[in-house]
């Protein structure tokens, strides 16, 4: 995946991707502003590379903190292919979130909070990819939900299933150009709906040009069989933004989840959740230091098995998700 950055450090490819990028926006000046940030861009970048490879090889007492700070430049590399004169303050230099820094004497990591601030990296961050605001605060446990690779480890820990997984047809049906997907019978249960509701309630909810329709084909006992429309692509798998909607999800490896627990930190993007997660642990590992190391070493944290699994998969994926991002693609980066 990392060798897919290589193409943005290149001068001559990233000003003509920066150029591409502002003239898109709509953004006057494009090949000005592209002379003028390449080589911040280009900077941004390597640091990211530099910190997540740093990170790799780093012990886990601040692992997080390398991590974070990676983070921080991928996202300072995307927000300059939207504001071509960040940053333009200070103020869009602060982290735009904080939490508690001294932690109380009883301490879990899932029932910790994020305050999302006024001004800040992350707040301006926001304003490129959502136009819903953002709460005020944010309970761990609840952006832990979100990521559809940690289900399985949050379903054993905390013992609630907030995602389940999305069975999709791989034929492709020319004659209502749709595609065909599968969900446990289930989630009408969680949601309180009937199935001709459900299908209300899964539009509402749309992004883009796709919609979903009920199937006139009975599913067998236990799933619902519903249709995925779009006027452009037969197969979710071949559109860039997936369904399109935001109850749906998926992992690096493509495979696609359905939200069933719904609020305002289902509604967010996956890279500002990773963003606020890893804040906080390092801010533990920089500020309580104490704290974090028992937290790592010691058997009585349950903890360490949900930050243990976050912070392997973050590492792969956020990287992925931001370079989704520049692209304007999904694209899928396979382990062989």
């Amino acid at each position: 995946m990392w060798d897919s950055y290589l193409y943005f450090e290149s001068e001559s490819t990233t000003k003509a991707f920066l150029q591409q990028t502002y003239e898109e926006c709509c953004i006057p000046k494009a090949n000005v502003y592209a002379f003028q940030n390449a080589s911040k861009f280009i900077y941004y970048i390597k640091q990211a590379r530099q910190y997540y490879s740093s990170a790799s090889h780093s012990d886990i007492l601040v692992r997080p903190l390398l991590l974070y700070y990676g983070m921080v430049s991928l996202l300072k590399a995307y927000v300059l292919t939207r504001d071509p004169d960040y940053p333009s303050n200070t103020r869009v230099l602060q982290h735009g979130v904080t939490s508690r820094k001294m932690k109380k004497s009883y301490y879990s990591f899932a029932e910790d909070e994020v305050r999302v601030q006024k001004e800040g990296l992350l707040p301006y961050l926001y304003s490129f990819l959502n136009k819903d605001g953002l709460n005020e605060k944010y309970r761990l446990q609840n952006l832990l939900a979100v990521i559809p690779e940690l289900q399985p480890a949050y379903q054993r820990l905390y013992k609630q299933i907030t995602m389940t997984s999305v069975s999709l047809s791989s034929h492709r049906n020319f004659e209502q150009l749709c595609t065909i997907f599968y969900l446990p019978e289930f989630v009408l249960d969680e949601v309180h709906l009937t199935y001709d509701a459900f299908i209300h309630y899964l539009n509402r909810y749309n992004k883009g040009k796709a919609s979903f329709a009920a199937s006139v084909i009975e599913a067998p006992r236990g799933i619902i069989r519903l249709e995925w429309h779009h006027p452009e692509n037969i197969h979710v798998t071949e559109n860039g933004d997936g369904f399109e909607n935001t109850l749906f999800t998926h992992d690096y490896k493509g495979n696609f989840s359905f939200k069933i627990k719904m609020d305002k930190a289902h509604t967010i993007p996956e890279v500002v959740t990773h963003y606020m997660i890893m804040y906080v642990l390092g801010m533990l590992c920089r500020y309580e230091t104490e704290r974090w190391g028992e937290i790592v070493f010691s058997f009585m944290s349950e903890d360490m098995y949900m930050i243990q699994e976050f912070l392997t998969l973050s590492a792969r994926k956020f990287p992925n998700l931001v370079y989704n991002l520049l692209l304007k693609e999904r694209y899928i980066f396979r382990i062989e």
